[in-house]
């Protein structure tokens, strides 16, 4: 039924109301936002109280008789618009949810509040993005096609219905994938900030360089808006887009169409993985020959051959940090791409049980005056374990999901028999054993979150067997 005539002098719609083109909304869904009525067009207007529902764009019928005229028109206009979700993502107050006309809507145990001027003019009542949103959220937990009307409340909550906050918990990852919005975890829960997010792009289109070591220099945040010309660097593209990208969501999200999470993600452990193989031959050439590999970059230091131990030590060790921090950050995407890079890693390390130096070409009997078990890689990366309490590339392992494992579980079974026979720390081979048993069993169930377990024990000499 079309909506009565007699009832749009009942709509305020003030100065406070934007127009809907300023705010990306779309063409009202066909055969959504239908607002039936009660009472007949013949009645008198002092007739018994209309009773008026709207069918929301997602199918739920919404009763809006307890609304009052402003909160009216803002459901009206909400539950009967399309909205684009650029991305969404759980903070310690509540969620956020980006819009892509630059609106933010946050939903949390204090309230639904949005960014917009319509909200900001009367913000104890909900505006058409929270409506909208609500809508859309609900229609997650709520059947579509459920028998009873849904009475909306002036602020957009649902009276003897639970709040939306406490159904999103730990469950937002599964909305956003069912309504297909870009989940990404915040901050708060060890994600990317927007400017890293920018730099992991522009750097997925160069071979080497890895976001981490990208122009330093480059430290706009997104908090502190700048208009597109205050974004313009003189003479420095790299700059100029950085902070279009930053700051303009419509760059940024042009940005990530052409690079998703998902290709950046593999791009990165991939070069983490050839930044590994390339330091240890690089050492390896340089403690056999005295041979330093041509440097490509100076300004890279990664791209100069190291000379002694304690520095490929740290790299090495800089390596699996940065990745078990990815994997954090990056989840759910490149979890594959993470363990091809650790276990490729984890295999180079075993094949170098011994002295560095021992057959060298050159007659170097040290680098710097350290012994034959300080040049071994092997024993200063994994036969330490029990004196740190770290366990070498496993601890960043257990980080992923068993499924991600899969397919490395016999290189992993290889690595354990050799770690085995070289007598590695037991509490490195327990939680070895414990990977290889996940890995071999391919459980889906996602690793992030787990606590992990000490493997410390009281301090004492390590021996290393060869």
């Amino acid at each position: 039924m079309s909506l009565p005539t007699k009832r749009l002098h009942r709509l305020s719609i003030g100065n406070d109301m934007p127009d809907r083109r300023s705010l990306g909304e779309g063409p009202a869904r066909p055969g959504s936002g239908q607002v039936e009525s009660s009472t007949d067009e013949s009645e008198s207007e002092d007739a018994s109280p209309e009773v008026s529902t709207i069918d929301g764009s997602s199918g739920i019928k919404y009763s809006l008789d307890k609304l009052d005229n402003d909160a009216e028109a803002r459901a009206l206009v909400g539950l009967t618009s399309e909205y684009d979700i650029t991305t969404c993502s759980k903070w310690a107050t509540g969620y956020h949810f980006q819009l892509s006309e630059h609106q933010k809507v946050q939903v949390g145990p204090d309230g639904y509040t949005c960014t917009c001027l319509t909200f900001l003019s009367r913000p104890t009542v909900a505006c058409q993005h929270i409506f909208w949103l609500l809508d859309q959220l609900h229609s997650y937990f709520h059947p579509p096609d459920i028998p009873n009307t849904i009475r909306l409340s002036n602020d957009g909550h649902l009276p003897g219905h639970p709040p939306i906050e406490h159904l999103l918990h730990g469950n937002l990852e599964q909305v956003a994938d069912h309504h297909s919005w870009p989940y990404v975890r915040s901050e708060s829960e060890g994600g990317m900030t927007r400017p890293q997010k920018v730099k992991d792009i522009m750097t997925a289109f160069n071979t080497s360089v890895l976001p981490e070591d990208f122009r330093p220099d480059l430290t706009d945040d997104s908090v502190h808006r700048r208009t597109p010309e205050q974004c313009v660097v003189q003479g420095d593209f790299e700059a100029t887009m950085f902070r279009l990208a930053t700051h303009d969501d419509a760059v940024y999200s042009r940005l990530c169409k052409a690079m998703p999470p998902g290709a950046c993600a593999a791009i990165y452990f991939d070069k983490m993985q050839t930044k590994s193989r390339k330091l240890l031959a690089d050492f390896d050439r340089y403690a056999q020959t005295g041979q330093q590999s041509p440097v490509a970059d100076a300004n890279d230091d990664d791209d100069i051959s190291p000379t002694d131990v304690r520095t490929v030590l740290h790299r090495i060790q800089l390596t699996v940090h940065r990745i078990q921090n990815n994997i954090i950050a990056r989840a759910p995407h490149g979890t594959e791409g993470a363990a091809k890079a650790l276990v490729s890693l984890l295999e180079e390390v075993c094949n170098r049980n011994k002295d560095a130096l021992d057959g060298n070409r050159w007659g170097r009997t040290t680098f710097h005056g350290e012994d034959e078990d300080h040049r071994n890689l092997y024993h200063q990366l994994i036969g330490t374990a029990e004196e740190t309490g770290r366990c070498f590339v496993l601890d960043a392992l257990e980080l992923l999901p068993a499924s991600a494992l899969h397919q490395f579980r016999d290189r992993l079974m290889a690595v354990q028999r050799k770690a085995e026979v070289n007598r590695a720390p037991k509490a490195y081979i327990l939680k070895l054993a414990a990977l290889v048993r996940r890995a071999e069993a391919g459980d889906a169930v996602p690793a992030l979150g787990r606590k992990r377990s000490s493997t410390a024990v009281p301090r004492g000499q390590s021996k290393r067997t060869r």
